[in-house]
């Protein structure tokens, strides 16, 4: 049975990390979820959405070598804070097996075996926030093989339904899903992009969202999560 991600998103989306809703924010009380129309905000266009395909699949890139994955988190000049919540810095750094099935998995008993199948070795958590609280999630995954990202990243994508798809230019193989929440006790609304892809045998996902009690000039940053992904992927090259 599919999860609703972003109405959703998933990163898998408010997905953030792995098949899990959970880095999105701290677990609140939710009586409603439901999908809304944000207002446009003439600053900042959002990408043309498109209707979610399955990639072709491609090549693999260079592996990137056997560097801590803490170093290989891209930098933003936008998200320069980290999270002051304790929710968040519980869950920041590396993890192995046991502790993503403990804080970062929505389900843990699916995704043991998951891992444990693709060859998962280890990841690494970066929350970053911006000086008008977006939030910066920042997941990279590695594994003894190409063929092993593909997999995990296929599986946490089909474990969440998807909202609205943009293009991120440069990145082959990339999956993206972009949407709005709303969540009631209190009432919040989150804008959310995702951009999920695969770098030799590392699974790189980046989520960027924006939370408000109202909807006025909010929408998901199509195009900052687009930038912050290529430069992700340029980061994870240049590590092969």
């Amino acid at each position: 049975m599919m999860r609703a991600g972003f109405a959703l998103l998933a990163v898998p989306l408010l997905v953030s990390c792995g098949g899990s809703s959970e880095l999105s924010a701290p677990p609140p009380t939710v009586s409603a979820t439901a999908s809304v129309t944000p207002a446009p905000r003439a600053s900042a266009p959002a990408a043309t959405p498109s209707r979610a395909v399955s990639p072709r699949p491609t090549a693999p890139t260079a592996t990137p070598r056997q560097a801590d994955l803490a170093r290989l988190v891209v930098r933003s000049a936008t998200f320069t804070r980290t999270s002051s919540r304790d929710w968040d810095r519980q869950r920041v750094g590396a993890f192995d097996v046991e502790r993503f099935v403990g804080k970062l998995s929505g389900t843990p008993q699916e995704d043991r075996q998951l891992l444990a199948r693709t060859g998962f070795v280890r990841g690494y958590v970066s929350i970053r926030m911006s000086s008008d609280d977006r939030r910066l999630v920042v997941c990279l995954y590695r594994f003894r093989s190409h063929q092993g990202a593909v997999t995990l990243q296929n599986r946490f994508w089909g474990q969440y339904e998807h909202g609205d798809t943009f293009t991120v230019r440069g990145i082959s193989r990339t999956w993206t899903d972009s949407g709005l929440t709303k969540k009631s006790s209190p009432t919040r609304f989150t804008a959310g992009a995702n951009v999920n892809f695969v770098v030799g045998n590392v699974l790189a996902q980046v989520t960027v969202t924006e939370s408000s009690q109202t909807l006025d000039g909010l929408r998901p940053d199509t195009r900052l999560a687009a930038t912050i992904s290529n430069l992700q992927q340029d980061l994870l090259k240049a590590a092969g």
